[in-house]
């Protein structure tokens, strides 16, 4: 008996809702029942900015050099002489301590709540910076322009202080002993009050606690290291004493921490500076908290950021919460040369594709300067604006066509994130039915519905059901999909014809005594890429995977391995692996689970080459929840990179059966072991003509085409061997025939196309031509659905140059967006030097098989070479003369594609002739094609 795994169905428990009844078309009282189909929609990424999610976006610094309450800029913002700027999200604000208690016990609100109403009144939110830590010293000779703690603090309160040093020491300050009990508890008060006032407030993302004076660098690395702590109890006490008064005082809104910066011995307590002394002894404290979210400033220059040794606190801080807390990246001052302008690039990459930022600040961006800096970062102003954080795309929904009154409405949906952050809460999902006139007739909420454990490269299959209203009228409706916070739609989706965040799917007809279409969903798929392990032994990340993607591990010696125990599996059941390796032939690797080995020792084949790809797959059983997984090379010590390990589900709309878990066979032997076995198990030989295997209750979810994978080796010489497939004793396939791979040693995939009817039904692969002479692994089943997906050119995720990933030459090099002239006047990507590349990143391969893909360029004058690549696949197209710039033809390929995220590049693959204008893309296209 074959069976799948089935995975639950989110909010399972039918909904019962209200609804808002209205005549619809009524149907005749004797007329048959409508037949009901299963509909299925697609829809592609519309690629524009988003602005106003939570938690996610661009940071606009508006306070000038000066306090909060006197503050030139806050008092412009509040008449209206300004707006916060259209493009940023999040407006990052300076709080002193005396701005709101200038009087002990006594607050002063006004000016704080105006400008919080104000922030959000425009759909924005405030990272607020309480200001705590230090004063002007009397003591100075200069003056220090900030007063932080009021002055009642230690002239009234008698709050001991001392003299210390600010930032490069051009000030000196008078900063609290923090480890007093008359300070932490007038801290206390003063952060709690604050909190009764704004906590959960409309108009603040985040409070921001690195901007206390221990927890960030505001009170400058000099001061942290001769801080006089008595001991290191009393540090790590006072510590853990100030993090505790945020994290009782703030319930609904989060905190922010600092991802401290510096390479550190966790376990040295005499770590002896201000970021040591953080790491060591605050941050894995402070991420405990699962509302809390953490803030690094590293990610402000052009080299690369992301250490991979957990020596380097900052990145492995990065890696490990990557999956439970949200990153607020800050970049140095834009307009300074020794940071940002020399690669802008360099900064989005940094924040973008190291540290997974849902937040990115860039320092003094006041009114007067936004559109100076934006200028300056160019192109990847917007590529920062659109990937930051989490960008939710429902890729496909299903639905039955008719559903009754009073009956059950299911729709499945199809979920990805095409962000690099993630959504940290849960949005529930809200379904609507709207009838002609564009009144809501009825709606129903999914309370169990999340997203927040979907990450870039992932996706997840839900099936949302409903009770409806029995008094719901007969007639067509438009169905609608928001996700909402308190009842309100709340999440910008990046999906055409949205409203009010509130998005079209597609129509239902209620029409009463209809026997709805079945609707489920299995599909779910993670992916983990090498170098984001959380431990290490001997292996190191290794900068820009030439293949695409982000960074790679190199493995040097056998025994090596890479940890990642922040992984999420999404449903209990059996995953197909993708280990995307490069090696040498005979390499060896296991992967373990919690300690327990669930893949051993598989054997790799050659790659290709030193950094060359391939695929290796395995199938294990995964349940769900947070584990911890372990890879390992093996005992032959030859070189080894892995890139990343993709995990797909196992559903009946795609499934793999091993050939010696027959039911039931005919002079076969079901445990061939005495060559090689390609995927670690058994297969069947002593294959002769007339012999079969069957399988037993295999279930086909649908009726229609499936993709008929046979993994199988033959003898060279040989002629081709055949086979055909009975369902339920029926021919099903005819004939199909299987060409010599060139050796018994030699595995390869063969792909057919055939018809199948939906229900439990018997398979037999029955032999037509064989002579002992082939070896049987396994098969695999995929059902084939149409799906076309077209982006444009200009909507690329990232562009360079293969040969200078490290270098940048300015803003007028590499790929550029014109507009070209001529028969088809249109927006396009242009390559102009050979080795320019193109990224599209997260399209999303609904099922495993043969895509066409095709793109619509223009070469004006010479022919051209073009690499299309997908997931490291590499396939060159000819691209034809053109007779202009804006003349366009189409070029395709055919490639056989796994089910899933994937990304595409395209990659110039001929260099243009001097005076060329090079290859102009308008988009590609990828289309299903069995």
């Amino acid at each position: 008996m074959i069976t799948m795994s089935k995975r639950s169905v989110a909010g399972g428990a039918v909904l019962a809702v209200s609804a808002v009844l209205v005549v619809g078309t009524l149907q005749p009282a004797h007329a048959d029942p409508p037949s009901a189909e299963l509909v299925v929609k697609t829809f592609t990424d519309t690629h524009e900015v988003i602005h106003g999610n939570p938690l996610t976006g661009t940071a606009f610094d508006i306070n000038t050099k000066a306090l909060f309450t006197a503050d030139p800029a806050i008092d412009d913002f509040l008449d209206g002489t300004v707006d916060i700027p259209d493009d940023a999200d999040i407006v990052r604000v300076h709080i002193s301590w005396s701005d709101f208690e200038q009087t002990a016990d006594s607050y002063t609100w006004d000016r704080i709540d105006d400008f919080l109403d104000r922030v959000a009144d425009q759909g924005k939110q405030a990272e607020v910076q309480l200001l705590m830590s230090e004063s002007p010293s009397p003591s100075e000779t200069g003056t220090f322009p900030y007063v932080y703690p009021p002055a009642w603090l230690f002239d009234v309160k008698n709050v001991p202080y001392r003299d210390a040093p600010y930032g490069d020491g051009t000030y000196t300050t008078k900063q609290p002993l923090y480890y007093d009990p008359g300070y932490l508890t007038e801290l206390d008060d003063a952060v709690s009050a604050f909190a009764d006032r704004y906590d959960g407030h409309a108009g603040i993302a985040w409070v921001d606690l690195r901007a206390f004076a221990l927890f960030g660098e505001w009170s400058g690395w000099n001061d942290a290291s001769h801080f006089p702590w008595p001991d290191a109890a009393t540090r790590t006490s006072t510590l853990h004493a100030i993090i505790d008064i945020y994290r009782d005082a703030f319930t609904e809104t989060m905190v922010t921490m600092q991802n401290a910066g510096a390479s550190v011995d966790p376990t040295d307590p005499d770590a002896d500076t201000q970021a040591k002394r953080f790491s060591a002894f605050a941050f894995d404290y402070g991420a405990e908290e699962q509302n809390w979210g953490f803030r690094s400033d590293t990610v402000n220059a052009s080299g690369y950021w992301m250490e991979y040794s957990t020596w380097g606190q900052s990145s492995w801080n990065n890696r490990k919460l990557r999956r439970s807390h949200i990153q607020a990246s800050e970049g140095a001052g834009w307009a300074n040369p020794l940071y940002m302008l020399n690669d802008p690039r360099r900064v989005v990459m940094n924040a973008l594709e190291d540290y997974r930022t849902n937040l990115q600040g860039i320092n003094n961006t006041s009114f007067a300067q936004w559109e100076d800096m934006k200028d300056a970062y160019g192109e990847w102003f917007t590529t920062l604006g659109r990937y930051s954080g989490y960008r939710l795309l429902l890729e496909e929904a299903s639905w039955s066509s008719h559903v009754a009154p009073g009956g059950e409405f299911r729709l499945a949906q199809t979920w990805t994130n095409t962000g690099y952050g993630f959504s940290p809460r849960d949005y529930p999902l809200e379904v609507s039915f709207v009838d002609s006139t564009g009144a809501e007739v009825w709606s129903g909420t999914d309370d169990d519905f999340t997203l927040r454990r979907l990450f870039k490269g992932d996706y997840e299959d839900r099936v949302s059901a409903f009770t409806l209203p029995a008094g719901l009228a007969a007639g067509e409706y438009e169905i609608r999909v928001a996700l909402v916070e308190d009842g309100e739609p709340r999440i910008l989706l990046p999906m055409p014809g949205g409203e009010d965040r509130t998005y079209p799917v597609g129509t239902v007809t209620v029409a009463a005594g209809v026997a709805p279409a079945a609707v489920d969903s299995t599909r779910a798929q993670f992916i983990v890429q090498a170098e984001d392990y959380t431990d290490v032994n001997g292996a190191y990340g290794v900068y820009d995977a030439l293949e695409g993607g982000h960074d790679e591990v190199y493995y040097e010696h056998a025994g090596q391995w890479t940890e990642y125990d922040n992984v999420y599996v999404p449903e209990t059941g059996d995953y197909r692996v993708e280990f995307r390796v490069s090696t040498e032939a005979g390499n060896r690797f296991s992967l373990e689970v919690d300690g327990q080995t669930v893949v051993a020792d598989a054997v790799t084949p050659a790659s290709g080459g030193y950094r060359q790809y391939t695929t290796v797959e395995r199938t294990v059983h995964l349940e769900k929840g947070e584990h911890t997984l372990r890879f390992v090379r093996g005992s032959i010590d030859r070189w080894f990179f892995a890139n990343w390990f993709r995990f797909t589900l196992d559903q009946p709309q795609s499934q793999r059966i091993q050939a010696e878990s027959a039911d039931a066979a005919w002079d076969v032997w079901l445990a061939a072991t005495e060559t090689i076995d390609d995927d670690g198990t058994p297969s069947v030989s002593w294959i002769e003509t007339g012999d079969y295997l069957e399988y037993h209750d295999v279930t086909i979810p649908r009726t229609g085409d499936y993709l008929l994978e046979m993994r199988y080796s033959a003898h060279s010489g040989v002629p081709d061997r055949g086979f055909r497939v009975l369902a339920d004793g029926v021919d099903v396939s005819g004939e199909l025939l299987l060409p010599s791979t060139g050796a018994i040693e030699t595995v390869k995939t063969a792909d057919f196309v055939i018809p199948l009817e939906a229900g439990v039904q018997d398979l037999r692969i029955e032999w037509t031509r064989a002579n002992v002479d082939v070896l049987f692994n396994w098969f695999a089943l995929t059902e084939q659905r149409e799906h076309v997906e077209r982006i444009e050119g200009e909507h690329y995720s990232f562009q360079w140059n293969l040969d200078k990933l490290q270098t940048w030459e300015g803003h007028d090099t590499a790929v550029e967006v014109v507009t070209a002239q001529g028969p088809d006047s249109v927006d396009a990507a242009r390559f102009r030097h050979e080795r320019d590349f193109l990224r599209f990143d997260s399209v999303f391969i609904p099922q495993r098989g043969w895509y066409d893909v095709r793109v619509r360029v223009a070469t004006p004058g010479v022919a051209q070479t073009l690499l299309v690549e997908v997931d490291g696949q590499s396939i060159p197209v000819t691209v034809p003369a053109t007779p202009s710039t804006g003349a366009y033809v189409t070029v395709e390929t055919r490639v056989k594609l796994r089910g899933g995220i994937a990304d595409l590049r395209l990659v110039a693959g001929s260099a243009t002739p001097t005076g060329g204008t090079g290859i102009a893309v308008d988009w590609v296209e990828i289309e299903a094609a069995p």
